[in-house]
């Protein structure tokens, strides 16, 4: 594809937006057919469904959440349902028609004076994560509390505080599930001169019954943790804060985004942080540099923790996405110009030995994904979304499976057409299989065909080609997704 066609399919994909959509995908119109394991459940996906807002381009971070709902009747029909999630400022948007509060990465006006005037309340867009949790479905950002939904039909029900336990906390977008303890698992930074992390474990009544407190030396960024029987496991990501840019951006010339910047003076580290003592941290230092964005799976063996992770060995913020300002188009080379993330299995020992780091293959690997109810035990494979040319990452083309019991055995990977770009693949595992076996769900985006699609792959033959496609209208990027087993709520 040449430089022009990509990017006008790139900016189709990041641009596009709907209101409220209801649709049915009869089975007549599917490629192939959805399997009868599926039937019953439905794919939920979250991502910034607004993002060109009046006459400006807000960051993708900054865009306005779009859950979308894929759900699979037992006819072998799809019916699509599309909602925003309602918060304050996407309210207040969606009545000005234009960009009103500022956003982690974009300012509503070229005018600094209107920018310390829309500065007085947090932007909150519930873009990021979406997760069934008991009744509700929660849709989670970097922020605040995650948005409670109505697990049904969708509709915004507020912020989910847990009887008091999130309220006013910033709160990390991605939750994790202890399948074994059926617990959700939050975490809340609190950002200064130094980062303290509070971990809460959320039981089925909605209460937290754990709550675990750390302080880690100097500013460290984090997006996702992981979670073993004894630990919770976050990434060293140093931090420094540009003084200059961040008066600046005080002052409405600039976003803070722009004011903070990876600290490259330090090495790669993990933090182990215990789920049974408050306070106890142990810092693992790692043979290279390693930024995780994004954690696998994780897992206690002996006496070392396990775990797998989607690092950069040196990342600088910029560019995501190919977001290049308010007023021009997104370009997609952008996040060419960096290494790209790769997928590592890092050996954590626990008697002061040195780490280890083994990467398990040569492709740029996001997005990791695995059985749902394997969090903190050994999992036997990894799903990702990848880039064929192995030196580049995002914008993804494909879909990889990483086989974990045997790191020596080729990758599995099947690759789009050159003009369509593939998200986070979702698996989902059988009900009866040993693990291994279920299929992978995939939103595909044809951006100069203007068109969507749900692709559904046989885990254990991922290259053969998807066994079910599903025509879709052309949606926005979406960011995480998840799936939501059958139930009895009369959803659709």
């Amino acid at each position: 594809m040449s430089k022009q066609k990509r990017q006008e399919a790139w900016n189709a994909c990041m641009g596009v937006s709907w209101d409220s959509l209801d649709e049915e995908i009869p089975s007549s119109s599917i490629g192939g057919t959805i399997p009868k394991s599926l039937r019953g459940g439905r794919l939920l996906s979250n991502g910034p469904g607004w993002t060109k807002i009046g006459g400006r381009t807000a960051h993708p971070f900054d865009g306005h959440g779009y859950i979308r709902s894929f759900f699979f009747d037992e006819k072998g029909s799809c019916h699509l349902r599309g909602r925003f999630v309602e918060t304050p400022s996407y309210k207040r948007e969606r009545a000005a028609g234009t960009l009103v509060v500022r956003g982690l990465a974009t300012n509503p006006s070229a005018q600094f004076w209107k920018n310390i005037k829309a500065g007085g309340e947090p932007r909150h867009v519930a873009n990021t994560t979406i997760v069934r949790w008991k009744d509700k479905l929660l849709a989670g950002w970097e922020g605040g509390a995650p948005y409670a939904l109505d697990a049904a039909t969708l509709a915004t029900q507020g912020e989910e505080h847990f009887g008091g336990a999130l309220a006013g906390q910033a709160t990390l977008a991605h939750l994790r599930h202890d399948a074994a303890a059926d617990r959700l698992v939050a975490c809340s930074p609190k950002m200064g001169r130094h980062t303290g992390f509070t971990f809460r474990e959320i039981n089925a009544e909605g209460k937290a019954v754990v709550e675990r407190t750390a302080q880690l030396s100097g500013m460290v960024f984090a997006h996702d943790f992981a979670i073993t029987p004894n630990w919770y496991i976050l990434g060293g990501n140093p931090l420094r804060l540009k003084v200059g840019e961040f008066l600046k951006s005080y002052m409405g010339f600039s976003t803070l985004f722009q004011a903070i910047a990876t600290d490259a003076s330090q090495g790669g580290a993990l933090y182990l942080i215990s789920r049974l003592r408050d306070g106890e941290v142990k810092k693992v230092d790692l043979p290279q540099g390693a930024w995780v964005i994004h954690f696998g799976n994780a897992f206690e063996r002996g006496e070392e923790v396990i775990v797998d992770a989607c690092a950069f060995q040196r990342f600088d913020f910029g560019g995501e996405f190919g977001y290049t300002g308010p007023d021009t188009s997104f370009d997609p080379t952008l996040p060419d110009q960096r290494e790209p993330q790769r997928l590592y299995r890092l050996s954590l020992p626990l008697d002061g030995r040195p780490a280890r780091c083994e990467q398990y293959t040569a492709y740029g690997i996001d997005f990791p994904r695995f059985h749902p109810d394997h969090e903190g035990r050994e999992t036997p494979a990894l799903y990702g979304a990848t880039r064929s040319d192995t030196r580049h990452s995002d914008p993804f083309d494909s879909v990889i499976r990483v086989d974990l019991c045997d790191p020596e055995r080729p990758a599995a990977l099947w690759s789009a057409p050159e003009d369509v770009f593939v998200g986070e693949p979702i698996f989902v595992p059988d009900v009866q299989g040993d693990g291994a076996q279920g299929h992978v769900l995939v939103l595909a985006s044809w951006g100069l065909a203007r068109k969507s699609e749900l692709l559904i792959f046989d885990a254990l033959r991922l290259g053969a080609g998807p066994v079910a496609t599903i025509p879709l209208p052309l949606l926005p990027i979406a960011f995480h997704g998840a799936w939501d087993p059958p139930k009895t709520d009369g959803r659709k």
